[in-house]
C-alpha cells in the first residue's frame, strides 16, 4: 500500500558556516525529501584570519530557500503550521539605530580577535569566567571580538546600538523586533548558563552592557506576524508560529535522538564535535568542555574542534593532490599508526580541550618517503585523538554512554572514520539514519512545543550501520595519542600564557556557488 503523507508540515531552517537549508518536516518528524532546497555559499576570507560574510546577502539566501522549499510543499500538498530554525553559535555582527548591519558577520571561525586573549587571560580569571558561562577566553566568543572591534574600529563601535547574532538579524528582519534564545544567548560568552541571564561579570570583560544586547525567551515563546514584505511574499507563514532560532549542535542531538546522556553524538562534517543533552538543575562545568544552553531545563556538554571535513579538501583541493574519494580509499586502507607520523591538526586553530586560537597544524616524521594518504591518514586519527579528549571530559561529568551516534557528512560517509572513532574511544559507533540532524531537530522542538509529539524526550535514537571498538588496535591508538601529546606540550605554551600573533589561515567553505562576500571585497 502507498504511504500516507500527512497534510500539515513544520518548516526547519538550518543556518550553516558553508550553507543555508530550508525544508519540511511532517507531524511524525519525517524529512518530505522534495523539500529541501540546500544553497552552498562562500565565506569572505580576505584577511588575515578572516571568516566573515555579508548578512544582508545572507538573509537574501534564507529568503530564496523558503521559496524553493515551500513551491514544493505546496506541491506535496502540505501545509505548514510552524517554523524553526537551526542556527551557528557564536556569530557576531552590529546594528546601527534603523537595524542596519554596521559590520561584516563574523562567523565562529573568524580568528582576528586572537590576539585579545592574551589580554583576557593576563587580567581576568578565565577558570572562573568559564564556570558561569561555559565559554572560554577564545577568538570563537564575542568578548575577545568585542575588545578587538573597539581596538581596531571605534567610529564604527560608536555607530552600534545592538550587537547580535545572524539568529537574531534574520528574525529582525522578518518581525521586526529582537529577541534571542538562551540556546543562541548561551554560545556568545556573555550568559550565565546557570541562571540563564546575560553576566555581568562577563559584560564587563567585553566592555558593553546588557542595553547593547537583544532580550532573553526561551525556546516555547515563538514569535507571530511576519512584516508586510515578508507576509506577502509567504502568505501562508504571515500568522504560524515561528519559533526561536537554537544552536545546531544542539538540534542535531535532538534530531539524531541523543536527547539523553546514554547516547553521545559525534558530528564530523566542515568540523567536528561530540556532545551530550543533561536534564538537571544544576552542573559543574568540567574544564576543557564547553556547556551551552538548549533551553532553560537542559544544558548542552561537549567539545567543538575547528577541523573536519575541511582538512581533506585541505589535502585534495588546497594540494590539488589527488580525486578525493581515491584519496580517501588510500587513506582507508593503510594500518593504524603505521606511517610514523605525528599530527597536530590545528589548521585553523585549536578550540576543544584547549581553546588556543593561535595553534597550528604540524606534521612531524615527514620523510622522502611520506605519501599523501599517509598524511590524510594521519591527520583524521589526530582529529580523532582530540575527540577522545574531548569525551574525557566529558565524563567528568556524566557516565561513561551506551554508545556514540555519528551525524555529520563526513563521519555518515566515511565507514574507516567510524571504526576509528569507535576504536579510539572504545565504544560502539552508530550511523544516524537521520540526513539533516539539525533542523529536524529544530521541527522536532517545535512540534513538541505544539503538544504534537509528547514523548520526544524518552525517545531513543534511530540506528543505522554499527562499528564495535576491537581491543587491540584502541592500545594502538592510545600510544599514538599520548605521542601527539608529548608534541604539544613540546611546541605549544602551558593554556594561560600569551598567545603568539594572529594566525593567518582560516576555514573556508569550500563551495563556489554562491559569494557572500561583503562588498567591499568584491572590489
Amino acid at each position: 500500500m502507498p504511504k500516507t503523507k500527512s497534510s500539515e508540515g513544520v518548516l526547519a531552517l538550518d543556518l550553516g558556516t558553508s550553507s543555508v537549508r530550508a525544508v519540511v518536516y511532517d507531524t511524525r518528524g519525517q524529512m518530505l525529501a522534495p523539500t529541501l532546497c540546500d544553497l552552498p555559499y562562500q565565506v569572505n576570507t580576505t584577511d588575515p584570519g578572516e571568516v566573515s560574510s555579508d548578512p544582508d546577502d545572507l538573509l537574501r539566501l534564507v529568503a530564496t530557500s523558503i521559496d524553493i522549499a515551500l513551491k514544493a510543499a505546496r506541491k506535496e500538498k502540505v501545509d505548514i503550521i510552524a517554523a524553526a530554525t537551526a542556527c551557528y553559535w557564536h556569530s557576531l555582527m552590529g546594528v546601527d539605530r534603523d537595524g542596519r548591519p554596521t559590520t561584516e558577520l563574523l562567523t565562529w571561525a573568524d580568528t582576528r580577535s586572537a590576539p585579545e586573549t592574551r589580554s583576557l587571560r593576563s587580567h581576568f580569571d578565565e577558570h572562573a569566567y568559564h564556570s558561569r558561562t561555559g565559554c572560554f577566553f577564545h577568538a570563537s566568543f564575542w568578548p575577545a571580538k568585542l575588545r578587538w572591534l573597539q581596538a581596531t574600529r571605534r567610529s564604527t563601535v560608536a555607530r552600534t546600538v545592538r550587537w547580535v547574532s545572524l539568529a537574531e538579524y534574520l528574525y529582525r528582519r522578518f518581525f521586526g523586533e529582537y529577541r534571542v534564545s538562551f540556546s543562541i544567548a548561551s554560545g556568545t560568552g556573555l550568559f550565565d548558563i546557570h541562571r540563564c541571564r546575560w553576566d555581568a561579570e562577563a559584560l564587563e570583560v567585553a566592555a558593553i552592557d546588557a542595553d547593547h544586547l537583544s532580550p532573553l525567551a526561551d525556546r516555547d515563546q515563538p514569535i507571530t506576524g511576519l512584516r508586510p514584505t515578508f507576509a506577502k511574499r509567504w502568505p501562508q507563514l504571515r500568522d504560524i508560529p515561528w519559533f526561536l532560532p537554537l544552536g545546531d549542535g544542539a538540534l542535531a542531538n535532538v534530531g539524531a535522538g541523543c536527547v539523553d546522556p546514554r547516547w553521545l553524538c559525534a558530528t564530523i562534517g566542515t568540523s567536528s564535535a561530540l556532545r551530550v543533552i543533561l536534564d538537571r538543575n544544576q552542573l559543574t562545568v568540567p574544564w576543557g568542555a564547553f556547556v551551552y544552553r538548549l533551553d532553560k531545563q537542559r544544558y548542552v556538554l561537549g567539545g567543538a574542534l575547528s577541523e573536519g571535513g575541511n582538512v581533506i579538501r585541505w589535502f585534495t583541493a588546497g594540494l590539488g593532490l589527488k580525486h578525493k574519494k581515491q584519496l580517501e580509499r588510500e587513506a582507508a586502507a593503510i594500518a593504524p599508526d603505521s606511517h610514523g607520523l605525528t599530527v597536530l591538526p590545528f589548521w585553523a586553530g585549536e578550540r576543544s580541550p584547549n581553546w588556543r586560537g593561535d595553534a597550528r597544524a604540524v606534521i612531524a616524521g615527514l620523510s622522502l618517503g611520506s605519501q599523501p594518504a599517509q598524511m590524510l591518514r594521519a591527520s583524521m586519527e589526530a582529529i580523532t585523538y582530540q575527540l577522545v579528549a574531548v569525551a574525557t571530559a566529558i565524563e567528568q561529568v556524566v557516565p561513561r554512554p551506551r554508545a556514540v551516534i555519528a551525524t555529520g557528512g563526513q563521519l555518515i560517509h566515511s565507514a574507516a572514520w567510524r571504526q576509528m572513532l569507535a576504536d579510539a574511544l572504545n565504544l560502539p559507533v552508530t550511523t544516524s539514519p537521520q540526513t539533516e540532524a539539525s533542523s529536524r531537530g529544530a521541527a522536532l522542538l517545535a512540534l513538541e512545543a505544539l503538544g504534537r509529539l509528547p514523548r520526544l524526550w524518552s525517545s531513543s535514537p534511530a540506528r543505522g550501520r554499527r562499528h564495535l571498538p576491537r581491543a587491540s588496535l584502541h592500545s594502538v591508538y592510545e600510544r599514538a595519542r599520548q605521542r601527539q601529546q608529548q608534541l604539544y606540550d613540546l611546541l605549544l605554551p602551558p593554556l594561560g600564557q600569551p598567545e603568539h600573533a594572529t594566525p593567518i589561515a582560516a576555514v573556508g567553505s569550500g563551495s563556489r556557488t554562491t559569494d557572500l562576500r561583503a562588498p567591499s571585497a568584491k572590489r
